[in-house]
């Protein structure tokens, strides 16, 4: 029997669900606008700019596109995702608070401790749902769906963000206690950018080795955030060299 990801019936569970991918889109989006010149504003404190212009901008930027890519995604069958009117709102807010949440996760301590620990949440509740499907893929002579690759792709970039925001927290632990930094990423802002980069070449086996851990610390986490990649990369090839079952439109 198939087990399938529950409907988004509402707020709760669309936040839970979404809230990781939605992350993902507004730190994409961040690292491509939040160097734009006319953030620069004559005579407007630069705290007021990002703390109140970017985050606004990239909220309803990452709102706008995370619904405009669910409901794409949703009409090709490519997610078994309930797609209603009520969820899209559900899903443009999420979206909104996640394009904020963002930003000032790397403008303040405390906020980096609650947004990390809020992404840790969300990832554990959509890692409960990911192992009751992955168990139902790794059946003997069990061909993918098109919708469970999305599945594998969600579940992925759920991990992402969350040893992103990990690594975020741990380097902020070590500024605070005065002790060697735990990575060499920037502050601010390009802080964000460059958690993201070294997440995607650190899990995509890449390792460029232009930003790298410091400390034993940061390179326990990081032996742990190969680990776990390369196990998931190894079950999403296994599953997928049995062949795929595409879905098909109504």
């Amino acid at each position: 029997m198939t087990i399938r990801y529950p409907k988004l019936q509402n707020f709760s569970n669309v936040f839970l669900t979404s809230f990781n991918l939605c992350i993902f889109v507004s730190m994409v989006l961040l690292a491509f606008h939040h160097r734009i010149p006319w953030y620069n504003i004559p005579n407007i404190p630069e705290i007021w700019q990002y703390y109140l212009i970017i985050p606004a901008i990239n909220s309803i930027m990452t709102g706008i596109i995370c619904v405009v890519l669910y409901h794409y995604f949703a009409t090709r069958k490519y997610t078994t995702y309930s797609f209603e009117r009520s969820n899209k709102w559900a899903l443009f807010f999420t979206g909104c608070i996640a394009g904020t949440l963002c930003i000032y996760i790397a403008l303040n301590e405390i906020a980096t401790y609650l947004i990390s620990f809020l992404i840790i949440y969300a990832a554990y509740h959509n890692l409960k749902i990911f192992i009751s499907k992955l168990s139902s893929l790794l059946e003997p002579q069990k061909n993918a769906t098109t919708s469970d690759l999305a599945d594998f792709a969600a579940f992925f970039i759920n991990l992402l963000i969350t040893f992103t925001v990990i690594n975020i927290s741990l380097n902020t632990i070590h500024i605070s206690l005065g002790t060697d930094i735990a990575f060499n990423f920037d502050t601010g802002i390009g802080g964000i950018i460059d958690a993201i980069y070294f997440g995607i070449i650190t899990m995509t086996t890449v390792g460029y080795g232009d930003i790298y851990p410091h400390s034993s610390a940061a390179r326990a986490i990081v032996s742990i955030e190969c680990l776990t990649s390369y196990l998931l990369l190894g079950i999403m090839i296994a599953i997928i060299g049995r062949g795929i079952k595409f879905s098909t439109k109504d």
